[in-house]
């Protein structure tokens, strides 16, 4: 009896002294919750138990101060966030998510514009009747200057909105197509984030500087952000060589070939790249037999010219190593579509069944970076 209740204690202790490390750290998520949830609710405590506790029969409505317009209560910015996140999803989904994303957000901004034009115009009409002497509800008094009232600060007006919009566009660019274009977008957002931070320590130590003098300093009217401009300029040119591989070279730094047909109406054996006609080309990954072959690397095609049997249908294998969406257009000398693959994201590799062609030569593109481009001769 005495040896079984020692032999419990030192089981039960030796969960303490010795105990199961993989255990207890999959239990950290679940204690970071716990704190989180013990946070939040003892914030909202606080907050419902805060002095005054009684606001009479009713809740006393905002009242701003003379000569301020406070805007009323608005669902659109989250409804322009849910249309900002629409987009966001129909990028990375691709086919009809993208013009559907596309559409919601332009719904909600159009709708948080005609809210802000309302609200501006009651405004207008507000001050123009205290102007010619009738009183309105909710009317403003005549603007006297441009001096916002005692103990109001208005910040002044920035670049710095525009700006990082400018990156963010950059930055979803990247995105989607990936790669160096991805790195480009995140330093422009870094760029103007730091910028638009330094900005406000310098605002915020103005204002600490007014409470003491009586005298708000920003420096007037901003002048343009030309340093910010012209880094912006630099990271997209820089961008669009890298991307184009001007600077590094097509491909995985080995040159591409010069044009060389793929095929001569026989098909591509597999464990053949669709390297050209030179033979001497190293062998990729096993594709599936083809009459073509064209491979998509760094946002490019390797293969800038691939011959194909004239008159009848053929196959065409892409081989997509990239991690981005790519697929193959063939248009005629007027640019119209005569055969469009299906779009799909890789590394993958798809086989095509395209109709037939008569003989002569077609340019050929990647719908989804039009800088990808090549000729396929039908011969």
């Amino acid at each position: 009896m005495i040896e079984e209740l020692w032999t419990g204690l030192l089981e039960f202790s030796g969960q303490f002294i010795v105990p199961d490390w993989g255990a207890l750290v999959a239990l950290i998520p679940v204690g970071l919750a716990g704190l989180v949830l013990f946070y939040v609710t003892w914030t909202v405590y606080r907050f419902a138990t805060a002095a005054p506790m009684a606001r009479g029969v009713r809740r006393l409505p905002p009242v701003a101060p003379a000569g301020i317009h406070m805007p009323g209560p608005s669902f659109a910015p989250f409804l322009a966030a849910f249309g900002m996140f629409m987009l966001l999803f129909g990028l990375f989904s691709g086919g009809p998510w993208l013009l559907i994303g596309l559409t919601v957000l332009v719904i909600t901004l159009l709708y948080w514009g005609r809210e802000a034009i309302r609200d501006f115009e009651h405004v207008a009409h507000a001050s123009a009747a205290l102007m010619t002497g009738h009183t309105a509800a909710g009317a403003l008094p005549a603007p006297t200057d441009r001096t916002p009232p005692p103990g109001v600060h208005m910040p002044p007006p920035s670049f710095r909105p525009l700006l990082v919009s400018v990156a963010f566009t950059m930055l979803v660019g990247g995105m989607v197509i990936g790669g160096w274009a991805l790195l480009v977008g995140l330093l422009a957002m870094a760029l103007v984030l730091l910028g638009w931070l330094r900005d406000s320590r310098r605002e915020y130590t103005a204002v600490a500087a007014a409470d003491r003098t009586g005298h708000l300093d920003l420096g007037g009217a901003p002048s343009w952000p030309r340093a910010t401009l012209v880094a912006l300029a630099v990271l997209v040119a820089g961008g669009l060589l890298l991307t184009s591989g001007v600077l590094t070279g097509p491909g995985d730094g080995t040159a591409a070939p010069s044009g060389g047909p793929v095929a001569s109406g026989g098909p591509v054996a597999s464990g053949d790249a669709g390297g050209g006609a030179g033979g001497g080309a190293t062998p990729g990954p096993s594709l599936p037999a083809a009459d073509a072959a064209l491979t998509a690397k760094n946002v490019t095609y390797l293969e800038t010219s691939i011959t194909v049997p004239a008159g009848k249908p053929f196959t065409l294998v892409l081989d997509n190593r990239d991690t981005v969406p790519h697929n193959v257009e063939i248009r005629d000398a007027a640019g119209a579509s005569l055969f469009r693959g299906e779009v799909f994201g890789g590394p993958a590799v798809k086989v095509y069944d395209v109709p037939a062609l008569a003989a002569g030569q077609y340019p050929f593109v990647c719908t989804v970076h039009p800088n990808m481009t090549g000729t396929v001769t039908a011969q």
